[in-house]
């Protein structure tokens, strides 16, 4: 049985991915804040860690040496900063980047190295179609920008090993997240979407399921557009 760990496990996308990659056949540990509270369709196991404090994931990655070796990595978990240009500090900016890029790179490094030994491994970056086109939520924007190239750069570096590094750029998925941005940025976001909805967790876990199995064992390195059309 593959073991396949997903971050932001409780959040709208992180439990519907939990629940396909379980429908799989895998055993899913979730990792997400520890005041996140886990539904019915949750991961077979729940290890609580804030992504955004160091000393936090410092504490979490040696576990990943003692358990059995993961096969698949999906880093999920996400965060954004509603506050104006002008009104962001440095730690706003420092937390949205440690969650979106900073804890995604440290997660795949550690669970890379026990992927390289067996000369097998996936690993699934959520990153966003803002990360293309930039964001008026400007760290999350950078930060989406940075997983995009964090995903094509360890694509590259970890291909010898037999390890497989690909993201899904999603577009207006309906979760809590998106559902707290502003009204009149989100019908800006619509107008361009040709399908004309939004899309659901469903949608983006079906994608993971796909660059997580063999079915797409010759793509590395692919940023994969589910967005309505949106960059069409």
């Amino acid at each position: 049985m593959r073991v396949s760990v997903v971050t932001g496990c409780h959040g709208g996308m992180g439990r519907s991915i939990c629940a396909t990659l379980k429908a799989a056949g895998d055993h899913v540990i979730g990792i997400d804040h520890p005041d996140t509270s886990a539904g019915s369709d949750g991961p077979d196991r729940f290890l609580p860690c804030d992504l955004s404090d160091l000393g936090a994931v410092a504490e979490l990655l040696p576990q990943f040496d003692r358990d059995e070796p993961v096969g698949c990595l999906v880093n999920c978990a996400g965060l954004y900063e509603r506050k104006a240009i002008f009104d962001l500090s440095l730690d706003d900016f420092d937390r949205v980047l440690a969650v979106n890029l900073r804890a995604p790179f440290l997660l795949s490094q550690r669970v890379a190295r026990r992927m390289a030994k067996v000369g097998q491994g996936a690993i699934v970056n959520i990153a966003s179609i803002n990360g293309k086109l930039g964001s008026p939520m400007v760290p999350y924007g950078a930060s989406k920008a940075g997983l995009i190239g964090l995903t094509k750069s360890l694509a590259k570096t970890l291909a010898p090993y037999g390890i497989r590094v690909n993201a899904i750029a999603p577009g207006t998925i309906r979760t809590p997240m998106a559902e707290g941005v502003d009204p009149v940025q989100m019908e800006r976001q619509m107008y361009n979407v040709p399908m004309d909805r939004w899309g659901e967790p469903e949608e983006i876990a079906s994608v993971v399921a796909f660059l997580a199995s063999d079915a797409s064992s010759y793509m590395t390195g692919a940023v994969v557009d589910v967005a309505g059309g949106w960059m069409s």
